[in-house]
């Protein structure tokens, strides 16, 4: 097995502000600080804020962003969308560096900023075999930093930004360049460098995933809601909540967490005056909306019976459970007894996670697809492998099924 474990730094200094001071947010002056990164060199170091869990909008409360000879700049974007023009031709000149970009690069999209290039520290730890891989763990154990971190679930949408908030906001691009480099250096000398530029390059095409389906779902169990009719009085539930939320811009979970409002579903409240005695709409915040609730419980009510959710989900998944491909078929079966654990084996001795050297996705479906009319590396490649990962799994899975 490759050694290939988090590093250990000889010591630690801690850093709680940016080595060039608290940056001052920006707003009115964007074209000031366009030039100043313009003058700079080098990839931008980028990072933002958002609300989650506070604010229903996925938006960028805060861009942050690092260039060598340009320092930080804290972007507050509210307000000024249209004009962040000089700000996308200039960033369209050089690399991006981010740490875990899928996370980021949808809401940097809304603001029409797109990178050319893409460093994904995140994906970097990952292709090493990093076992802790969030941007703190990866500056201390690499870099020997180690940074502050108060801040991580403050509302970012709240104005005026504090000092200590601000400082926490640039520290998250502070070395983030440095930390490439040094990465870089590491992913070169194990010979992965361009595994992960092909990881990176990946993220940066790719798109967001749909929201999952019938999230409502996830509240049923904890309330013991197993009806058909109790299912869709959750549905309706959930569905108004998510309309209040987006109204408000307020995270749904704020406007009536999600064990109340299945507590109210699994009562199954037959009139508005059901709704409004239940104690679940106790709180003077809550009652304003029981006319909403109630609507939606009288929607449910009037639901015909062929219309009602079926009592368990629809699997996205196209394939039966893995136990059950013995029976449904068991050429399937066979071909997925030699494929995981040839893929698990083969990660082992790369030292790095499965999910990173193959996607469980890919695996499921090369096993039940089979590849006696092509090959191991033809049918991943199909699939949307990268070569690097065919490289290196198909040679194993071939191996073991010649056995």
């Amino acid at each position: 097995m490759t050694n290939l474990s988090d590093p250990v730094p000889a010591t630690v200094s801690p850093l709680d502000v940016p080595r060039g001071g608290v940056p001052p947010l920006t707003n009115t002056d964007v074209d000031a600080a366009v030039q100043r990164l313009a003058c700079g060199t080098g990839p931008f170091a980028v990072d933002t804020e958002r609300a989650m869990g506070i604010r229903y909008s996925e938006r960028a409360y805060l861009v942050q962003i690092k260039r060598a000879g340009a320092g930080i700049v804290l972007l507050d974007p509210l307000g000024i969308e249209d004009r962040l023009g000089g700000l996308r031709d200039v960033m369209s000149r050089d690399q991006w560096i981010l740490h875990a970009a899928d996370q980021d690069l949808p809401c940097l999209r809304e603001l029409g900023l797109e990178p050319p290039e893409l460093f994904d520290t995140e994906i970097a730890g990952m292709i090493l075999g990093f076992e802790h891989i969030s941007l703190q763990a990866e500056v201390e154990n690499v870099l020997g930093i180690r940074l502050a971190k108060e801040y991580s679930n403050s509302d970012w949408s709240v104005r005026p930004v504090s000092e200590p908030m601000r400082a926490y906001a640039a520290l998250d691009v502070e070395v983030l360049i440095e930390l490439r480099d040094a990465l870089t250096a590491m992913l070169e000398q194990a010979g992965r460098l361009d595994w992960a530029l092909q990881e990176n390059e990946a993220v940066r095409v790719s798109r967001p995933k749909p929201k999952r389906k019938e999230r409502w779902r996830r509240h049923a169990k904890s309330a013991g809601i197993k009806d058909r009719r109790g299912l869709e009085m959750l549905r309706q539930l959930w569905l108004a909540r998510e309309e209040l939320a987006k109204a408000r811009d307020i995270a749904p979970e704020h406007v009536f967490p999600g064990k109340a409002m299945a507590a109210l579903a699994a009562a199954k409240p037959r009139s508005e005056q059901d709704v409004r005695r239940h104690s679940t709409l106790r709180s003077q915040a809550r009652r304003r909306d029981a006319g909403v609730y109630a609507s939606a419980v009288r929607q449910a009510w009037r639901t015909s019976e062929d219309n009602l959710p079926p009592r368990r989900p629809v699997s996205s998944d196209p394939y039966p459970a893995t136990r059950e491909w013995h029976r449904a078929s068991p050429a399937g079966a066979e071909r997925w007894a030699v494929v995981r654990p040839a893929v698990i084996a083969r990660a082992e001795e790369l030292g790095i996670r499965q999910d990173v050297l193959l996607k469980p996705a890919f695996q499921k479906q090369l096993a039940w697809t089979g590849w006696e009319d092509s090959s191991v590396a033809q049918v991943l490649t199909t699939l949307g492998a990268r070569p690097w990962q065919v490289d290196q799994v198909a040679p194993a899975i071939e191996r073991a099924w010649a056995k």
